[in-house]
């Protein structure tokens, strides 16, 4: 089994016809709106929605100063895939945008490199994976990722779709944010990582409540959510603020 996708032995091809024509379709937006998120969350889907055996997808804004956070990703398991990652100090996308290559785990009950990553992801469901860095001389803006529920999903034809999407993403981003892309970007950081740890703390509370691992316990938050027609967001905010330590149940 490869561990790590091959370049193909001609030089890179022009980007498929269906790539052209999303990015006709979303350039002036992504330049328009002025935000990283707005620029991630379309991109995200297009990896997902274009590379065949994608279940998920998302971006890992990452700055020399440590912050890191997840934009644009398509599902609740990308965000916990990518949390553990940054609280581990260690997995694919961290080794992306530090050695600023791609880097492809066919199968995470066998890969050694992130071994405390692998294994806290396995119950996730994810079983292969494949982050690409977000280049934007002279620095590494982060990284982009793609994961399957499969072993070995992904191709080299994959590995250069993905690699030329986050190219562009990068010059997007560039083009956006100009050379102080950590202060353009605080605020939209800021209020992602004040949810993100909202999400947390009533994610906590129903682990404890409820006798939930961390993936239950995240289920059933999502289906909270759903119940109540609010966001994920918005429900954690209610149950981190409850000051009797009851939470809502499903459906409320």
């Amino acid at each position: 089994m490869n561990t790590t996708p091959q370049p193909s032995s001609s030089s890179a091809s022009p980007f498929p016809p269906e790539l052209l024509a999303i990015f006709g379709r979303t350039n002036g937006y992504l330049l328009t709106e002025q935000t990283a998120h707005a620029a991630v969350d379309g991109l995200a889907g297009i990896a997902r929605d274009i590379i065949g055996p994608a279940q998920g997808a998302g971006v890992s804004l990452i700055d020399t100063d440590g912050t890191r956070v997840s934009v644009g990703a398509t599902d609740s398991r990308v965000l916990e895939a990518d949390d553990l990652q940054y609280e581990l100090g260690q997995g694919p996308c961290m080794s992306a945008w530090s050695a600023g290559k791609p880097v492809y785990i066919a199968d995470t009950h066998t890969d050694q490199r992130f071994t405390e990553w692998t294994s806290a992801v396995i119950p996730l469901g994810v079983r292969s994976c494949l982050s690409v860095p977000l280049l934007d001389k002279p620095a590494g803006l982060g990284a982009m990722k793609i994961y399957s529920n499969t072993t070995d999903a992904f191709s080299d034809e994959d590995r250069r779709l993905l690699t030329n999407l986050a190219r562009s993403a990068a010059a997007l981003l560039g083009h956006i944010q100009g050379s102080d892309i950590p202060q353009r970007i605080s605020n939209d950081v800021k209020a992602s990582l004040a949810e993100r740890d909202t999400i947390g703390v009533a994610r906590g509370m129903l682990m404890e409540r409820f006798n939930l691992d961390r993936q239950a316990a995240m289920n059933h938050l999502i289906n909270l959510a759903t119940g109540a027609n609010t966001t994920i967001g918005s429900m954690a905010t209610m149950i981190s603020e409850r000051q009797d330590g009851t939470t809502p149940t499903a459906g409320a």
